[in-house]
């Protein structure tokens, strides 16, 4: 025969069921921090980066008449391309070493023309590049983003 159970004993088991869910959820704080917040793994990646060089299936880049800057902030990017800011959310990052595969989502950006012609043509190069990156390879303060004939070299700016 089993015993009733008070209605004591039954708050009693209610407070330590919940006092074991929050212990529970409190020790996967951690956990859940690494895997959102940050969801595309990106930490390695966070600040400015400056264009060094770049080239796709059509050659080289030029010189652009103004630098052009990579920023990565949380899980989103921003910068300046010859001629428009453009952000965009980052899909999937390389984790915390910097290198690996990386997804940039869909870029928006201003739609301001350039003084000069080559340089609207190279912000069209840049923006369908930076959108066919699939890699990132980070050495010190040097970040290269690859993809199929795409190659992208950043430096970290200054502070």
């Amino acid at each position: 025969m089993t015993p009733h159970r008070t209605a004591q004993d039954r708050t009693t088991q209610h407070r330590t069921a919940r006092l074991l869910l929050i212990g529970m959820l409190a020790a996967s704080i951690p956990i859940l921090t690494a895997c959102s917040g940050l969801t595309t793994g990106t930490t390695a990646l966070q600040g400015e980066w400056v264009l060094d060089s770049g080239s796709d299936a059509e050659g080289v880049f030029i010189a652009p008449l103004q630098p052009i800057t990579l920023t990565f902030e949380g899980d989103s990017l921003s910068g300046q391309a010859p001629c428009n800011p453009y952000s965009g959310p980052i899909a999937e990052g390389p984790g915390a070493s910097g290198t690996g595969a990386i997804l940039l989502g869909g870029l928006t950006r201003t739609e301001m023309g350039c003084v000069e012609q080559e340089q609207n043509q190279l912000e069209s190069r840049y923006f369908a590049a930076l959108e066919a990156v699939d890699r990132s390879t980070l050495d010190a303060d040097s970040l290269e983003l690859t993809g199929d004939s795409i190659f992208l070299r950043f430096e970290r700016a200054d502070d």
